[in-house]
């Protein structure tokens, strides 16, 4: 019979991953993996949203935890305190104190996290293709006091719904008195860049993961999570950009820019996307390198073999998996920390927000012109929904074949 700070342990171990943004296969594998350390014989794990179920030596219990946070410093404390406990460097006491320590690690400071937000929408601009020094001035400012703003607001209590629309109302009045002072194009990145910083990547990715894997509850409670997100920084965005009677462009025409630029500034976009989860400071040298490859691989697939946005993403995420997923198992670094900061920033915040300003303007619009708003829309959506699950696709296919490869060499 397993007692209680066996069972304790595994429980702390197995909500610290679910709740902390570790993908859903990685918490699995790690609950049997410390259940084998804690000489427990079976641990069997359902996952869910607001409640999950786990059952240690045939006693369950229910654990109620929600993954809706993002904490990568905390997943990574989790796995070294699990791998330490495995390599008996670790009583079971000890790892139980451990991971009590790890579920009370604080994110990135306020400080660095407003700089990161700042250097990211500003590496997203430069990637889309802004013409202006002042307009990333702009923006890194935008970005800067949104996550003051959501930091200040999480702190009075606020959820992740009020945090997100709150710094897409900054951003589109900021975007708004650009265009008021004539120097926005029609792409309005000073508006839209510092809200894609605050698209629910991870979520997103995680969600599309877990319905690919059959576990549809999970991964439609996480999609329907990000969805929410994703209107409540779309509606911020808009109704500050009305403040100038402004909208967003649906057909607004892109801007390229070459290569080395494009790899320079996505890895450190990468970086900043690392820091936003709060990944250790140690590790974001990998997304840095593959962020910034799996850019240059999108860049080739679109400019060279004209593919389309969605299928350069899957691309992209399938060579930065095939080198991760190899990665985080040497080094013992929780894939979601490296993966998805390395992928995230080719996430297609702009087509759902372009989508969003087409269905407002759809309610003026008659004839022709409704029938293009509508047409554009659905459009990107599809495509939107499309890079989602392309991206998604692509990170999890090496994982999944190298599962193969090591059940058959271990038969």
């Amino acid at each position: 019979m397993t007692d209680r700070i066996t069972a304790d342990t595994v429980a702390e171990a197995v909500g610290l991953l679910h709740a902390n943004g570790a993908e859903t296969a990685r918490t699995l594998e790690r609950a049997a993996q410390i259940g084998r350390a804690a000489g427990v014989g079976r641990v069997t794990f359902e996952p869910g949203w607001s409640s999950s179920y786990l059952e240690v030596d045939g006693l369950g219990r229910h654990l109620e935890v929600v993954p809706a946070n993002v904490a990568m410093n905390r997943a990574a404390a989790a796995d070294e305190a699990i791998d330490d406990l495995s390599a008996r460097r670790a009583t079971v006491e000890q790892t139980l104190v451990r991971l009590r320590a790890a579920a009370a690690l604080p994110p990135a400071g306020t400080v660095l996290f407003a700089a990161a937000c700042a250097v990211g929408a500003s590496g997203l601009s430069i990637i889309l293709g802004v013409r202006h020094a002042e307009t990333v001035a702009v923006i890194a400012v935008s970005a800067a006091v949104g996550a003051v703003i959501r930091r200040l607001i999480g702190r009075l209590g606020g959820n992740n719904f009020w945090q997100a629309g709150a710094a897409a109302l900054i951003a589109g009045l900021i975007g708004a008195a650009w265009v008021v002072l004539g120097d926005s194009s029609a792409l309005r990145l000073a508006a839209v860049c510092p809200c894609m910083v605050l698209v629910p990547g991870p979520h997103l990715l995680n969600g599309a993961l877990d319905v690919a894997a059959n576990r549809l509850p999970l991964g439609l409670a996480r999609l329907t999570f990000a969805t929410v997100t994703l209107l409540c920084i779309s509606t911020g965005l808009l109704l500050g950009l009305a403040a100038a009677g402004a909208d967003l462009a649906l057909d607004a025409p892109g801007r390229d820019i070459p290569l080395p630029f494009d790899v320079v500034v996505a890895g450190v976009v990468a970086v900043c996307y690392g820091i936003f989860y709060s990944a250790p400071l140690r590790m974001l040298y990998w997304p840095l390198l593959v962020g910034g490859l799996a850019h240059g691989v999108h860049w080739v697939a679109q400019e060279n073999l004209h593919w389309n946005g969605a299928s350069a993403s899957g691309l992209a995420a399938l060579v930065a998996g095939a080198i991760l997923g190899p990665v985080s198992r040497r080094f013992r670094m929780p894939f979601a920390a490296i993966g998805f900061a390395s992928v995230v920033s080719m996430m297609p915040g702009l087509l759902v927000f372009r989508a969003m300003s087409g269905l407002v303007q759809l309610q003026h619009a008659d004839g022709a012109r409704a029938t293009a708003l509508l047409a554009q829309a659905i459009n990107d959506i599809t495509m939107a929904t499309a890079t989602v699950f392309l991206l998604a696709l692509g990170l999890l296919m090496p994982a999944a074949v190298d599962r193969v490869i090591r059940r058959r060499r271990t038969r």
